[in-house]
């Protein structure tokens, strides 16, 4: 087992791009990365998990020996750990998108909550989609599957050999457009049923032109919505279960990505 309080140049370097490939995927990935768990947590759950894998891994066969070598090592490092914890955050983007064009078309978009992980005004109803989204996450045992890519990670890629091809920038360039693909087919069911609500509104605003369409057609708006929502909510929760049943492949992928030379 590796003695970190003994001046050992290999293994002081190991522990060090460890940590650096720790922290990049428990600070991005979902649950982990919450701004809502202090700074203070997040750094010791990083140096357990640091300190727990450092003693099973090699030393890399060839040490740095200028500066510039080393922070390419430091650099390839966090990418590998950004790119695993941004995938699950990719995920969680596509449901808020969901979430903020169901709300907007409720018309919920004029009572927006600030949101601590964002920092920002998002919609109230992104907002409890992205609850039960972290729910669903957490009952799949998502964490799990976080932690387990990141050991995974180290057999495929041993520390300092990783590498940045096309392939991972079009997996990611995919992924990120996927937000708003995803996002349109979970809130598709909710749009499409309040835009029909809006039609008949319109056509019973141009058949009786005596009611008062704008007294009438927002409570009505809003009650259908949270009808069509509490409805549909089942077959929301499933569709988030499908999307993050995807999730551990997706690891996968960039993970091999990332060890082709």
């Amino acid at each position: 087992m590796a003695n970190l309080l003994s001046y050992d140049a290999s293994q002081l370097l190991v522990f060090l791009l460890v940590l650096i490939r720790v922290g990049g995927v428990l600070m991005t990935a979902p649950i982990f990365g919450s701004s809502n768990i202090p700074a203070q947590i997040k750094i010791v759950v990083i140096l357990v998990f640091s300190l727990i894998l450092n003693p099973f891994l090699p030393s890399p066969t060839v040490l740095p020996e200028q500066i510039h070598h080393f922070l390419m090592l430091v650099f390839s490092e966090l990418l590998i750990g950004v790119t695993l914890g941004l995938i699950g955050k990719i995920l969680f983007a596509a449901v808020e998108f969901a979430g903020a064009m169901t709300g907007f078309q409720m018309g919920l978009s004029i009572a927006n909550v600030f949101d601590p992980a964002s920092m920002q005004q998002v919609s109230l109803l992104s907002k409890l989609e992205t609850m039960i989204a972290s729910l669903v996450f957490l009952s799949l045992d998502g964490p799990a599957l976080v932690i387990q890519a990141m050991v995974r990670s180290y057999q495929l890629i041993p520390v300092g050999q990783a590498t940045m091809g096309n392939d991972l920038a079009s997996m990611m360039i995919q992924l990120s457009s996927g937000i708003f693909s995803i996002g349109f087919q979970l809130g598709a069911p909710l749009i499409i049923a309040l835009l029909i609500t809006n039609l008949i509104l319109g056509l019973l605003s141009r058949s009786v032109p005596q009611i008062q369409i704008f007294v009438v057609g927002f409570p009505l708006t809003l009650m259908m919505g949270f009808i069509f929502l509490l409805l549909g909510m089942p077959f929301m929760v499933q569709a988030i279960r499908i999307m993050f049943g995807l999730y551990d492949d997706q690891m996968l992928d960039a993970i091999q990505m990332l060890s082709l030379p």
